[in-house]
């Protein structure tokens, strides 16, 4: 393998909106509440470990933050209409497909076997106890460089160059990936920061084509 593509999630490959608003909104916990809390961890107001406390707590007050229903919640996934054609396009053109995301585990790990990615690596991992009850949150690190950290992971580990990694994105927090492949692909409608330093833009995700021809 020696070409490999990587995909952001919510509002890349999916037409939903960033699945922890759908996560918050199906538990019935307000949404500024839990964005108090990232900017904090993000900024270094506060400890991701303390973060966490809080949104587990804020999540089993709902009395609804159980396997089964948060199972069922970020299952139910609208992919965009050429996600799964972009993917076996690249796929036959030889490209290893890897998922890398902010949303949580349960989201990205659906999406990637709807559109039959190769791997997936994801910023939070939701863990729950024996009585199938929420317990803990697992972040890997800070949203902001944790795409930068496995990026160059991905790169050792299959011996690709970075510059040879494209990075399909569409948010602010691309924007590191981008930076250091140098091979970033913004899709419509994305952060105003991508403009900067994406190598393309693309309306859809079929447009991708016209590229990696």
């Amino acid at each position: 393998m020696n070409k490999l593509i990587c995909f952001d999630v919510d509002g890349t490959l999916t037409e939903n909106r960033n699945s922890w608003l759908i996560l918050t909104a199906g538990l019935g916990v307000p949404d500024d509440k839990v964005a108090e809390i990232y900017e904090k961890t993000e900024n270094g107001a506060m400890s991701i470990s303390d973060g966490v406390k809080r949104v587990v707590e804020l999540f089993r007050a709902t009395g609804r933050a159980n396997k089964e229903y948060i199972y069922n919640l970020l299952s139910n996934i609208d992919l965009k209409p050429d996600a799964i054609e972009i993917s076996r396009y690249l796929k036959e053109k030889g490209y290893f497909i890897f998922l890398l995301s902010g949303a949580i585990d349960v989201r990205v790990r659906a999406v990637a076997e709807k559109v039959g990615a190769d791997g997936f690596h994801t910023h939070a991992t939701l863990i729950f106890n024996e009585a199938g009850t929420l317990a803990d949150i697992y972040y890997d690190g800070r949203q902001r460089s944790m795409k930068e950290r496995v990026l160059r992971g991905l790169s050792a580990e299959y011996q690709i160059p970075l510059n040879e990694i494209i990075f399909v994105g569409d948010n602010d927090n691309d924007a590191a990936a981008f930076r250091i492949t140098g091979r970033g692909i913004a899709i419509q409608p994305y952060h105003e920061i991508l403009e900067k330093v994406a190598w393309k833009t693309v309306k859809s995700l079929s447009e991708i084509k016209d590229i990696l021809k």
